[in-house]
């Protein structure tokens, strides 16, 4: 097995990062929201936004796996869901802190994340 080139390791390590940290915050904001008011909007792990991201993501790691020749089922299901997931994360803290959080934007972080993950030896 090569080992990764660093300038795939640096973005995914990022990408990594922002997604965890907007998973726990989500999980948090969401728990705190839930606690105070009964009725407050609680986060959906895979509700719609994920059927929007989950394509976008399942086409990146396609492109990016096939072209570094490492496509396989049982690494695309960590390399979709996952930004699928996350990305519902960091829509759910955009739309409470920043209103003007760009609809694309859910797709384009669960896109990049699975790229990269599809582009890298795991």
């Amino acid at each position: 097995m090569s080992s990764p080139s660093p300038l795939l390791v640096a973005p995914a390590a990022l990408w990594t990062l922002v997604a965890g940290t907007a998973l726990l915050a989500t999980i948090v904001t969401a728990e705190r929201a839930r606690r105070r008011d009964a009725d407050a909007v609680a986060w959906e792990p895979y509700g719609f936004d994920s059927w929007v991201a989950l394509p976008a993501a399942l086409v990146a790691y396609a492109l990016a796996a096939a072209v570094a020749d490492r496509f396989s089922l049982g690494a695309a299901a960590f390399a979709v869901l996952w930004p699928a997931m996350a990305a519902t994360c960091l829509t759910y803290m955009a739309g409470k802190y920043a209103p003007s959080w760009p609809r694309w934007g859910s797709p384009a972080f669960a896109a990049v994340g699975a790229g990269l993950y599809g582009s890298l030896p795991l």
